[in-house]
């Protein structure tokens, strides 16, 4: 991820200084945009391994651990099901491109593999909620999102 942020912010600081000599690079903007979905659809399963994802758990951390439990397992659940279409979506998305044949607009490569990257993400994101989903189950997680702020207490919940 850190790589294709690098290259982005390169390859527009480099556009807009071509620009300012009336040059520049025909592809950079498209380079630029599928770069960027790339990163965003990879940082989705890194987000979900680090507990880094913006949530709203006021309701939930004041469930007793067993209910609570039961919660964030059915989020999971719910975030499963929303991996499962987004990769049968995404897949009949780059078959039907692979049938077309289609070239990216002003990249020379095909456009599936270009945008071939959905199945896979939602694949690796899928994997990290089978991982989270398994920890909860186990009692090593609590729920989707890290305990920022909170003290563990000697009976495994937290207090604030």
């Amino acid at each position: 991820m850190a790589i294709s942020l690098a290259f982005m912010t390169l390859l527009t600081f480099t556009q807009v200084v071509l620009r300012e000599f009336g040059a520049g690079w025909v592809w950079s903007l498209e380079a630029t945009t599928y770069t960027f979905a790339w990163m965003v659809l990879v940082g989705m399963s890194y987000g979900v391994r680090t507990k880094s994802h913006i949530a709203v758990d006021l309701f939930a951390r004041k469930l007793p651990p067993k209910i609570r439990r039961i919660v964030a397992l059915g989020a999971v659940g719910l975030c499963l099901l929303y991996c499962g279409f987004m990769f049968y979506g995404g897949s009949i998305f780059v078959d039907r491109l692979i049938t077309l044949g289609n070239n990216a607009r002003d990249i020379p490569l095909p456009r599936w593999l270009l945008t071939g990257i959905m199945p896979v993400a939602f694949s690796l994101l899928a994997y990290r909620f089978l991982e989270l989903a398994w920890a909860i189950n186990k009692g090593i997680e609590t729920g989707l999102t890290a305990d920022h702020g909170a003290h563990h207490n000697n009976k495994g919940g937290t207090e604030t």
